[in-house]
């Protein structure tokens, strides 16, 4: 497996980043075997980057699988600490240590290697968004340096949910990098992610198949079976985004589920891709879509053309 430096700290991450958000909820759910063989054949397959989040409620699914694999030491937990979250009304150093440790438990591990902060507010939109930040701004930055010091943690990364949060989130004192939802349906970061690289601080991408709109099983939005979640009416206009992607790109032509594994990693800023791996099937398969990816300004701004064109039209 690849690997690559996340910029701005001392971070070797494989290229694809082992994702759980749709494992089983329950020991009851048939899928949960299926769901631990996929995580220990990443493992073997030399995925060492492991993301999770309490919000999930699959670490009890996870933590057999990572206290008993013997390869468990090698690996680097990124995780999500959204606090505050939602409904507090400001950031709170003891519930960020709070999830920090719950994480090292479930995950039996000593340190978390990255934490994905976030802040939550409402309303869900810029202006308060970042008065909130500029509130909490050293309070966090404090509260970091804490955790690094207790061994805790090795590195802060932040998620902000909007273009103008990212600009001011770069700025947080101990920021090491952003990490964000991008694929060539969702480029609307690619400017924060650029100016994070110029201030030497790294990028990680989420959501690169942008909930399986990009991939092979469905070419079409008239091919998606009325009972399966993307026959939703809100898919259609990103089925057609994902059919200017395949008239223009042959790499996406050929096949999207590579050209979209393989599209964030096309930008040397990016060090790791984060994906669902719900079977050892889809570990294989991705695992081998993400190797060999280089640098490709081409390909880029050219899904960056055929984005603001779909962005306008919908405007």
């Amino acid at each position: 497996m690849d690997k690559r430096r996340l910029q701005g700290t001392d971070l070797d991450v494989s290229v694809i980043c082992y994702g759980p958000m749709r494992a089983p909820q329950s020991e009851d759910d048939p899928a949960t075997a299926r769901h631990q063989r996929a995580l220990s054949a990443a493992i073997d397959h030399g995925v060492n980057f492991i993301h999770s989040s309490y919000e999930y409620g699959v670490r009890w699914m996870m933590t057999p699988v990572l206290r008993d694999h013997p390869r468990r030491h090698e690996l680097l937990h990124v995780i999500k600490a959204p606090v505050p979250a939602w409904d507090d009304p400001e950031f709170d150093p003891d519930k960020l240590e709070m999830r920090i440790d719950e994480a090292l438990r479930d995950l039996c591990t000593d340190r978390i290697a990255l934490v994905q902060w976030m802040w939550r507010c409402r309303p869900h939109e810029e202006p308060a968004r970042i008065a909130l930040l500029e509130r909490i701004r050293d309070a966090v930055a404090e509260a970091f340096v804490r955790l690094r010091e207790k061994g805790k943690v090795a590195h802060m990364a932040t998620f902000p949910y909007f273009p103008q949060s990212a600009q001011a989130a770069l700025d947080i004192e101990g920021n090491r990098a952003l990490i964000a939802y991008y694929n060539p349906i969702e480029m609307e970061m690619l400017s924060a992610i650029g100016d994070a690289a110029s201030r030497g601080q790294g990028f990680i991408a989420i959501r690169p198949l942008y909930e399986g709109v990009l991939t092979d099983r469905f070419a079409d939005h008239a091919d998606v079976p009325s009972d399966h979640r993307l026959a939703a009416p809100k898919y259609s206009s990103a089925f057609a985004h994902r059919a200017r992607l395949a008239e223009a790109l042959p790499e996406a032509a050929e096949s999207m589920t590579r050209f979209a594994t393989r599209f964030p990693l096309m930008l040397e800023s990016c060090a790791s891709v984060v994906v669902g791996l719900n079977s050892e099937e889809q570990v294989a398969e991705l695992c081998g879509h993400a190797q060999g990816v280089r640098p490709d300004p081409k390909t880029v701004a050219a899904a960056r053309a055929i984005y603001d064109r779909m962005t306008w039209q919908e405007g």
